[in-house]
């Protein structure tokens, strides 16, 4: 059957607005799902979704949020008092400041995947556009992002009120007699670097674009990048990683929307483990990979108290009591099912990793004669060794991704009387080198695996066509 007909080239203002329209949608498909993540939350109670939403977005492409508040003062009472104060309002002044630096990846990816599938998927058989086409998309993509990302950073301020617990835990440490209550502490303004944000997220939009060329499949892309050396080498690779990191993320995608669904039901417990899976499902996922390579994943919760003594020091800041005591957890031993978690890591490791190589070499167009005398390796160590080395890079690059955390400090007349700081830590180590090292051995054995079943489809399909060419040659018998 003759295969359909090309359909002719987009004009150049058609496909920079295919651009614009492949960033505004990603854009859209990311606040949509933050929206919905909040909802399940109850976020709304602590502050406008509408706020908060911009601000999700923010964190999702590299931004960081800044927390700031100065609340009145501490009243009369204790040692308020000392220093004028009357009950009225007039006693110590307490001040809040804080940061928050996280990034939701379920909104870096869904923001990617919609990006990357709006920019090629257009291209798809149509005749072979010219190199200033593909750049007039890319620009309408980036003039977009350039636009979009600041105008969202800008939006991502306002003020939240800060849960009761957390008030009275603020009133217990800093007040409890001495001062009087730490009541005037009731919310904190929030805000983004839109710097930051719109510099981190224009390279994000400019690296999934570079990227996308040479991992997209089933797209017509220009000669030169088509045909060009990066794209012949890596292809087959980055497409078998990028399809099994988005199978991934659709999985935890999948697990977000049937807790959702429970939480129709009135779980309450369902609703919140849909609301964290929409936004930082796939940094779960970056955990349990990369803790099989070896990286350290440590979730704590600490108290952060001034040095020395001084004020601080006579305000009692330096006590510590059984509920105020340090808290964390290594992730790698951590043991759920009595397995540990990077032992479960290094097993998910090794099966993606013989499947990807696997399918990569199955991309792999065959070498000729010539091309094997020339390469120093054959081709299925020349896959694993490219496996290994995107592998290791991704393994080096995610800790940074999926790491959090949250600092809070509360200060008294400008003199830090302490706070705590909450978050996951990571120390990768070598785990890059071991997850090269892991990839590699693993996209070896999946691409001999594929050669061998790839040779015995070939040995019927061969014997059957020379036997057929055989009979076609053979006279017929007389009858």
């Amino acid at each position: 059957m003759p295969a359909p007909p090309l359909r002719p080239p987009l004009p150049v203002w058609r496909h920079a607005l295919g651009g614009a329209l492949a960033a505004v949608a990603a854009l859209v498909t990311m606040a949509a799902t933050a929206w919905a993540a909040l909802t399940l939350l109850g976020a709304g109670a602590v502050a406008s979704v509408t706020r908060l939403v911009p601000a999700l977005m923010s964190l999702a492409v590299g931004g960081g949020i800044t927390l700031d508040s100065a609340a009145g003062s501490t009243g009369a009472g204790g040692l308020g008092g000392l220093f004028g104060g009357d009950g009225g309002g007039g006693g110590l002044s307490l001040g809040l400041t804080g940061e928050v630096t996280l990034t939701p990846l379920t909104l870096s990816f869904l923001g990617t995947a919609v990006l990357a599938t709006g920019f090629f998927r257009p291209l798809r058989r149509r005749a072979r556009p010219t190199p200033a086409m593909l750049w007039a998309r890319c620009g309408g993509a980036l003039a977009t992002a350039a636009v979009a990302l600041p105008t969202c950073a800008v939006l991502a301020r306002g003020t939240a009120r800060l849960p009761e617990n957390v008030k009275d835990r603020i009133g217990e440490r800093v007040g409890s007699g001495r001062f009087g209550g730490g009541g005037g502490l009731a919310s904190v303004s929030f805000r983004t670097d839109v710097v930051t944000t719109a510099f981190l997220g224009f390279l994000g939009v400019t690296a999934v674009l570079a990227v996308g060329c040479l991992a997209a499949r089933r797209t017509a892309l220009p000669r030169p990048v088509a045909l060009g050396g990066p794209r012949l080498k890596w292809h087959a690779v980055l497409s078998a990683l990028t399809g099994t990191a988005a199978v991934l993320c659709c999985a935890a995608l999948a697990v977000a929307v049937l807790a959702g669904a429970a939480a129709l039901t009135g779980r309450e417990r369902a609703a919140e483990a849909a609301g964290v899976l929409l936004l930082a499902g796939p940094n779960l996922i970056a955990v349990l990979l990369t803790t099989g390579s070896g990286t350290s994943w440590e979730a704590g919760l600490r108290r952060v108290r001034p040095e020395g003594g001084g004020l601080a020091g006579m305000f009692g800041a330096g006590e510590q009591d059984g509920a105020g005591r340090d808290r964390s957890v290594d992730l790698g031993h951590w043991a759920g099912a009595g397995v540990p978690l990077w032992a479960v890591g290094l097993l998910l490791t090794l099966l993606l990793s013989l499947l990807a190589g696997y399918v990569a070499a199955a991309r792999t167009p065959p070498r000729t004669a010539r091309q094997d005398a020339d390469s120093l390796l054959d081709r299925h160590a020349d896959t694993a060794l490219r496996m290994g080395v995107a592998v290791g890079a991704a393994t080096f690059a995610l800790p940074w991704l999926a790491r959090g955390s949250l600092r809070i400090g509360v200060s008294l007349m400008g003199n830090e009387m302490g706070g705590l700081r909450a978050g996951l830590e990571s120390s990768p180590r070598l785990s890059a080198l071991t997850a090269f090292v892991v990839a590699a051995l693993a996209a070896y054995g999946g691409s001999r695996l594929q050669g061998r079943r790839a040779r015995r489809r070939e040995g019927p399909a061969g014997a059957s066509g020379t036997a057929s060419r055989r009979r076609s040659l053979t006279p017929d018998p007389a009858p």
